[in-house]
């Protein structure tokens, strides 16, 4: 079976949000799509510069915290129309 995955999985990823068998199969994915995996590694570093500015910043941890708990209260599922992602509110 073959599964295409999209940035957003790839976010989900990369945040620990995804099961261990889709964690598996995009791992495996990975390895062969290349690119996939260069949208991968783009995402990856631009996280690590987010995460990096959040220290540079004035901000409170506060501030931060609910900023990144907004954004997960959202998750997304596969739309029934291709190349699209819906958004859900949790």
């Amino acid at each position: 079976m073959y599964i295409t995955f999209t940035h957003n999985d790839l976010v989900r990823y990369l945040y620990g949000e995804m099961d261990n068998n889709e964690a598996i199969m995009l791992k495996k994915t990975l390895r062969f799509d290349d690119d996939l995996n260069a949208s991968y590694i783009n995402l990856k570093k631009t996280i690590n510069s987010i995460d990096s500015l959040v220290y540079k910043t004035n901000s409170s941890e506060f501030t931060i915290a609910k900023i990144k708990s907004f954004a997960r209260g959202y998750s997304s599922t596969s739309s029934k129309v291709i190349n699209t992602i819906d958004l859900i509110l949790n």
